[in-house]
C-alpha cells in the first residue's frame, strides 16, 4: 500500500499551453429586446473562472499537495491573463516561468450557458486564442527555464494543446534531452517526441502513426507498441472508460475503476496526466501510478459541471485504501 505523505515530497514541473474556462451563466427571463438591435441579449448573472488546458493539469497537481509545482508558459497582457494570474495564486504555483508577452492572446475558452427555468443549455463557445507562435525572447526563456529546472524536478508534464503551441521544435528537442523524467501530452505532435513518456488517447495515438508513415490498426495495444517502436518513448494510452494501456517493452492493461452514475469526462485526461506525473514523480512504477491516475479520473468525472480535480483522501477512498 502506498504512502500518501511521499506526497509532500515531490517537485513538479508542468510547460505548455496554459488556458482559462468561463462560464457565463445567463437567466433568459430577465432578457428585454434590444432598443438597438433585433436580438434579446445574455443577460449573466454568474460566472465561474477555473484555469484549463495545463492550467487545469497544475489545479490537478496541486489538489494532491507536492512540495513544489513549477510552471512555464506564456500569457498576453490582456484581462484574460490577470484572471489567469489569480488562478494561479490560488493554487500557490511558482510562476517565474510565466511570459507574459505583449500583444498575444491569452488563451481562453468562454462558454455562455442559457437559463430558462430548469432548462440550461451552452451556446456556441468564444475562443480566444494565440494567432502566432511565441517570439524569439520567449522561446529563448522557456529554453532557459528547462536547462534550470531539471535539475531541480522530479517530473516535467508537457501540455501541449493550441496550434500556436508555446512549445516550438526548439523546445521540444530539448525536452526530449532532459535529465528528469518528462510526460508528453500532445493533441497534435506526438510523433515529434522520443526518449520521453507519452500519454496520448486512442484518437492522438492514430494520428501520431498516421504521422509517422504508419498505418494504425483497430488494436489499441497494437497502435500502442507501435507508437512506442517508432519514436523509442514508452507509451500511456489512455482509453476512457476502458481503462489504459502502458507500453514499455512489455505491456500492462490498467482497469478503470467502474461507476453506474451520471458523469462529466471534460477534464479527466488532465486528472490522469496530473496524478499519472505525481505518483511516478514520488516513486511509483509507472504501471501502478497508472492505477492512481485512474482513480483520480474516476473521482473528477463524478463531479457534473465543472472541470473538477482530485485530493488524496477522494483517491484513497475510489481505491479502497
Amino acid at each position: 500500500m502506498f504512502d500518501f505523505e511521499k506526497l509532500n515530497d515531490v517537485k513538479i514541473g508542468i510547460v505548455g499551453d496554459f488556458a482559462l474556462d468561463i462560464y457565463w451563466h445567463a437567466d433568459m427571463k430577465k432578457s428585454e429586446l434590444s432598443r438597438e438591435t433585433p436580438h434579446f441579449p445574455l443577460p449573466v448573472d454568474r460566472e465561474r473562472i477555473y484555469p484549463g488546458a495545463a492550467g487545469n493539469v497544475a489545479a490537478c497537481i496541486a489538489a494532491l499537495k507536492p512540495a513544489k509545482l513549477a510552471l512555464c508558459g506564456v500569457i498576453g497582457d490582456d484581462w484574460r491573463g490577470m484572471l489567469i494570474e489569480r488562478e494561479f495564486e490560488k493554487i500557490s504555483a511558482d510562476t517565474t516561468g510565466i511570459i507574459k508577452e505583449e500583444g498575444r492572446f491569452t488563451n481562453t475558452y468562454c462558454k455562455p450557458m442559457r437559463r430558462n427555468g430548469d432548462v440550461e443549455y451552452e451556446d456556441p463557445r468564444i475562443d480566444f486564442a494565440a494567432q502566432t507562435p511565441p517570439s524569439a525572447e520567449t522561446e529563448a526563456a522557456v529554453l532557459a527555464w528547462i536547462d534550470k529546472m531539471e535539475r531541480e524536478l522530479d517530473v516535467i508534464c508537457v501540455c501541449e494543446q493550441f496550434a500556436c503551441s508555446i512549445i516550438t521544435d526548439a523546445i521540444r528537442e530539448r525536452l526530449c534531452r532532459c535529465r528528469t523524467t518528462v510526460i508528453a501530452d500532445s493533441r497534435s505532435n506526438g510523433h515529434r517526441y522520443h526518449n520521453v513518456i507519452l500519454k496520448p488517447n486512442e484518437q492522438e495515438c492514430r494520428g501520431a502513426l498516421i504521422a509517422l508513415g504508419a498505418e494504425p490498426t483497430t488494436d489499441d495495444a497494437e497502435n500502442g507498441e507501435m507508437l512506442s517502436r517508432l519514436t523509442g518513448c514508452r507509451v500511456m494510452l489512455t482509453l476512457g472508460e476502458r481503462g489504459s494501456l502502458w507500453v514499455a517493452g512489455k505491456l500492462h492493461h490498467i482497469a478503470p475503476f467502474r461507476y453506474d452514475g451520471p458523469v462529466d469526462f471534460c477534464g479527466a485526461g488532465d486528472a490522469f496526466l496530473s496524478a499519472f506525473a505525481s505518483f511516478t514523480a514520488a516513486g511509483v512504477s509507472p504501471d501502478k501510478a497508472g492505477r492512481y491516475a485512474s482513480a483520480a479520473s474516476s473521482v473528477t468525472i463524478r463531479k457534473l459541471g465543472v472541470t473538477g480535480t482530485a485530493s488524496r483522501e477522494e483517491i484513497r477512498e475510489v481505491m479502497g485504501q
